[in-house]
């Protein structure tokens, strides 16, 4: 049986001051809310010579239950970008988890 469940994205703006120079890859990292709504990362940090400290989430409704989130950010010590992929899969109730691409479902609907 498909799902088709409603899902609600909250954008947190920066998780890091504007000041900062760099920030961890957990603390960009999308979660799920007390309030069953999915909390991302955006914006950027103060310019500077080497360029700002910035984060882009980006949510794509995958089907059925499944979201995922690809993350980028940049910051003055990165050679590549931070981030990723990050999936999150709905239960029959609607209440939202973050999970793997190993999880069944959201290797369906990669597949």
């Amino acid at each position: 049986m498909l799902i088709l469940a409603n899902y609600e994205v909250v954008d947190e703006g920066i998780p890091f001051s504007k000041q900062a120079t760099y920030f961890t890859s957990s603390a960009v990292r999308p979660y799920v809310g007390k309030d069953n709504k999915i909390h991302i990362y955006n914006g950027s940090g103060a310019h500077r010579s080497w360029g700002a400290p910035k984060v882009t989430s980006t949510v794509h409704n995958l089907g059925g239950n499944v979201v995922g989130v690809d993350v980028t950010g940049w910051h003055k010590h990165t050679v590549g970008p931070v981030g990723g992929w990050y999936y999150f899969v709905a239960d029959a109730r609607g209440n939202w988890r973050r999970t793997t691409a190993n999880n069944k479902q959201v290797k369906t609907v990669l597949a």
